[in-house]
C-alpha cells in the first residue's frame, strides 16, 4: 500500500493531468514500485520514462499547476525561445510532441500589442501550406498569450545544419529550396500577410539521416525526399524602425526596415535572396553588429556572387542581385515572380514525395527549444545504417551526389579581395577626373592629327618671308668670256 507522501503524490499527478487514472492503477499493481519513500518512488518513475524530473520536481514542490498549461500538459521546460520561454508538451487528446511557448508582455514592446499579435498568429501562422510549419494553436491564459507549435521530428534549421555540413550548397538545390520558401510567401502575401524575418534559421529541413562515420562522429544531412518549410509565419511582432534602435540587427534585414517598422512583402523578397546567398557562399551578404552593421545594408554592395560561385548560371546571379537590390521597386514584385524564375535552375525531375509522418510515440525530448530536433550529440540522433538510404552516396553532404557537392564547394572556396564602395564625394571626384582626362585625351589626338598633314609646317612658312636672290647675268655676244684690250 503507497505510503501517505507517495499516495499524495500519484493524486496531484492525476489532478494536474499529468498521469492518467488507468497509469496510476498500472503502477500501483507493479511489484517493484516503491511503497514509502517519495525520493526513490520519483526516481523509480523517472527511469521507466513515467514522468522528467522537471513534472517530478514540480509535483514534489506542489506545482503541479505549472505542469498544464491551456490544457497542454507541459513534459519539460526546453529554454529561451523567441518571446519568452519554450516548453516540451503533449497534446491533449493525440499524446503527441508539441512545443508550448509562454510570451513575456515585454515581447510587443514598444510598438506592437498583445491583440493585433494574437490575430496575426492566427490568421497566418495557421496557414495550410506544404512549406509552413504550422501553428497549431494560440490563446490566453491569465494575462499570458500562449503559442503550440508543431513539433517536426528529425528536423534542423538551415542555419544550424549550414554549420554542421559545412561549404557551400549545390546551386540547383538552394533553387529548389527557395522556390518552396517562395510558394510558401506567394501563399502569406496573396492573404494580406508578411513574414518579416525570413533567414536560414527560420527555415526548417527534413526529414534528415543521421550517420556515424568510423571516428565515431554522428552527421546529419537531408534525405533525398527532405522538405524545406518556413517557420515562425504570423509570429514575427512589429518592432520600431532598425535604425533608431541598431541591437541585434539582423544581416538578412532588407533596407527599408531601417527606416521603416512596416512589414512588406518586397521585403521578404529581399530576405529570401540574402538567404539563398548564404546557403551558396555559407556567410551572409554582410557582416558585422549594430551601425557598422545597418551602413552596410544600406549603403554597401554584397561581395559579388559570381566571384564566389563561378559555377553558378549568370541568369540565377542576375535573379540573386535583382532580389537584392536596396530599392524594392527594382526587385521581383511578386513571390509568384520569384517562384517561376527559379524552376528552371531546378533539377528537372518529378516533384518529391511528402515527407514522412514522425512516430506518434516520438519522444518529446526529441524536441528542441525552437520546435526543431536538437542538435547531434544528444540521446534521440540514432545512427542510420547506409543500407537504408541505398540511392546516397556516402559522400554526399547534401543528399545529393558528391561530384555535384564538389564542384559547388570548389566554386566557393576562392576568396576575392573585398571591393570597398566609394562615397559620393569619391564618386563625384572620380568622375570630374574621367572628364578632364578625355579633354586631354582628345586635345593630344587632334595635335598628333595637325603634326601629321604639315599644318604647322604651313604656320611657319607664312610667317616668315623668303629672302631674295638675285642671279648673275650674261651679256649676249660675249660667250661668256672677257674681252681682250685693243
Amino acid at each position: 500500500m503507497p505510503s501517505e507522501s507517495v499516495a499524495g503524490f500519484l493524486d496531484r499527478a492525476q489532478a494536474s493531468r499529468v498521469l492518467f487514472p488507468e497509469q496510476v492503477q498500472q503502477l500501483i499493481t507493479q511489484p517493484d514500485m516503491p511503497q514509502s519513500d517519495l525520493n526513490t518512488f520519483c526516481e523509480y518513475l523517472q527511469t521507466r520514462g513515467v514522468l522528467t524530473r522537471f513534472q517530478a520536481s514540480a509535483l514534489r514542490e506542489h506545482r503541479g499547476h505549472e505542469l498544464s498549461y491551456g490544457g497542454y500538459p507541459v513534459v519539460d521546460e526546453a529554454g529561451p525561445c523567441p518571446g519568452g520561454t519554450a516548453y516540451r508538451a503533449l497534446h491533449p487528446s493525440l499524446r503527441t510532441p508539441v512545443v508550448l511557448r509562454r510570451l513575456s508582455p515585454e515581447w510587443f514592446a514598444p510598438i506592437d500589442n498583445p491583440t493585433n499579435y494574437l490575430g496575426r498568429a492566427r490568421a497566418f501562422g495557421m496557414l495550410a501550406h506544404p512549406n509552413v510549419v504550422p501553428l497549431l494553436d494560440a490563446g490566453t491564459q491569465g494575462e499570458q498569450i500562449y503559442l503550440v507549435i508543431d513539433a517536426p521530428h528529425e528536423s534542423a534549421d538551415l542555419e544550424t545544419l549550414a554549420k554542421e555540413i559545412g561549404g557551400a550548397m549545390p546551386g540547383f538545390l538552394a533553387a529548389e529550396y527557395g522556390r518552396g520558401i517562395a510558394s510558401a510567401l506567394r501563399a502569406a502575401h496573396e492573404h494580406g500577410g508578411t513574414h518579416g524575418d525570413v533567414r536560414p534559421g527560420n527555415l526548417v529541413i527534413g526529414p534528415l539521416s543521421t550517420k556515424t562515420n568510423a571516428q565515431g562522429k554522428t552527421r546529419r544531412r537531408p534525405t533525398p525526399d527532405a522538405v524545406v518549410r518556413l517557420a515562425e509565419l504570423g509570429l514575427v511582432p512589429m518592432r520600431p524602425p532598425v535604425a533608431a534602435f541598431p541591437v541585434n540587427v539582423s544581416p538578412y534585414l532588407p533596407p527599408e526596415r531601417l527606416d521603416s517598422p512596416t512589414h512588406e512583402s518586397r521585403g521578404d523578397i529581399y530576405s529570401l535572396g540574402a538567404t539563398l546567398y548564404f546557403l551558396l557562399t555559407g556567410r551572409p551578404p554582410f557582416s558585422g553588429d549594430g551601425p557598422e552593421l545597418v551602413k552596410k545594408i544600406r549603403e554597401n554592395a554584397p561581395t559579388p556572387l559570381s566571384q564566389l560561385r563561378p559555377d553558378l548560371p549568370p541568369e540565377f546571379v542576375a535573379l540573386l542581385n535583382a532580389m537584392l537590390e536596396k530599392s524594392a521597386d527594382k526587385r521581383p514584385q511578386t513571390a509568384l515572380d520569384v517562384q517561376h524564375a527559379l524552376n528552371k535552375f531546378c533539377r528537372q525531375v518529378a516533384a518529391p514525395s511528402a515527407p514522412k509522418m514522425a512516430p506518434l510515440a516520438a519522444p518529446a525530448s526529441a524536441v528542441g527549444a525552437n520546435g526543431y530536433a536538437a542538435a547531434p550529440g544528444q540521446p534521440e540522433l540514432v545512427p542510420v545504417p547506409d543500407e537504408e538510404y541505398p540511392g546516397a552516396d556516402p559522400g554526399d553532404e547534401w543528399g545529393v551526389g558528391s561530384a555535384e557537392l564538389a564542384t559547388a564547394q570548389a566554386g566557393a572556396a576562392a576568396q576575392p579581395r573585398k571591393v570597398r564602395t566609394m562615397s559620393s564625394e569619391e564618386k563625384r571626384r572620380s568622375r570630374m577626373l574621367l572628364i578632364l582626362g578625355g579633354a586631354l585625351h582628345m586635345t593630344a589626338m587632334l595635335m598628333l592629327v595637325l603634326w601629321l598633314t604639315g599644318v604647322f609646317d604651313r604656320i611657319g612658312s607664312s610667317d616668315e618671308p623668303e629672302p631674295e636672290t638675285t642671279k648673275p647675268t650674261k651679256k649676249a655676244n660675249d660667250g661668256g668670256k672677257p674681252k681682250k684690250k685693243a
